[in-house]
């Protein structure tokens, strides 16, 4: 079965990566939360999007440059009051549901990988006991495979920016490079996906998820080729096209 994954906890019906996103998808029937994480300067891990906080919060300026204390007096925007979130906080949400946590590394405002990032999420994932529950992604190779090194997971999936996927050129050399990684999973836009390479994939030994099915057409386009899970800014919209699909 194809798995939906609420992206940013369904960016397209809440305010994003908020507590009201996280709750209303913790009742939802998808099987993955997509979020992403920052630290603070003093080390927590902050559930946002952006490496800065001008376009979801009322503050300015890198989330790596503000401490927890500072971090937690902001506003997300558009949720009245609500505050981010630290990692912890969304995984006290998620820890009753049967949902897996999909956590995303972000790049720092300067576009450099944050150091220790994977281990510090690690160390987390172990004093919570999520890691049976914990889907690491990045963008970023090289930062996905220091996680790889870090410890188990359920699984780590290696997202692939549109320029990066043509820039290879192939999907046999794509899963080449992540196998070489000891990373078995992919994330493709899905205006990249199609028969010919999702099979490719299969051969070689590679899942194959898809991210930006944000359209009931993207949505459809998914469940067709059969991806393994695909992100969705619109939960409620793949729930309802998967359950027309069986009716």
């Amino acid at each position: 079965m194809t798995a939906i994954a609420s992206h940013r906890g369904g960016a397209y019906l809440w305010p994003e990566n908020s507590r009201i996103a996280f709750e209303n998808t913790a009742r939802l029937a998808v099987e993955q939360v997509e979020f992403d994480i920052h630290p603070s300067s003093d080390g927590r891990l902050v559930v946002i999007h952006d490496a800065t906080l001008d376009r979801t919060t009322d503050g300015t300026g890198p989330v790596a440059a503000r401490d927890w204390t500072t971090l937690s007096q902001l506003v997300l925007k558009n949720t009245g009051d609500g505050r981010p979130l630290l990692l912890e906080e969304v995984i006290e949400i998620f820890a009753p549901t049967q949902l897996a946590l999909r956590i995303e590394f972000k790049a720092g405002a300067d576009y450099r990988p944050y150091p220790g990032l994977p281990a510090r999420l690690f160390d987390i994932l172990r004093q919570t006991a999520m890691i049976d529950r914990a889907i690491v992604t990045s963008f970023h190779l090289p930062t996905l495979a220091e996680a790889v090194q870090c410890g188990p997971a359920q699984e780590f999936i290696w997202l692939m920016a549109p320029d990066v996927y043509r820039h290879i050129g192939a999907m046999e050399d794509v899963a080449a490079l992540a196998q070489r990684r000891s990373i078995r999973s992919l994330s493709v836009p899905i205006t990249l996906l199609d028969d010919t390479n999702i099979a490719v994939a299969c051969r070689v030994g590679v899942s194959i998820g898809a991210w930006g099915c944000h359209t009931e057409d993207t949505i459809r386009r998914a469940f067709t080729l059969g991806v393994d899970v695909f992100t969705t800014d619109r939960p409620d919209l793949a729930i309802a096209v998967r359950r027309s699909s069986h009716e």
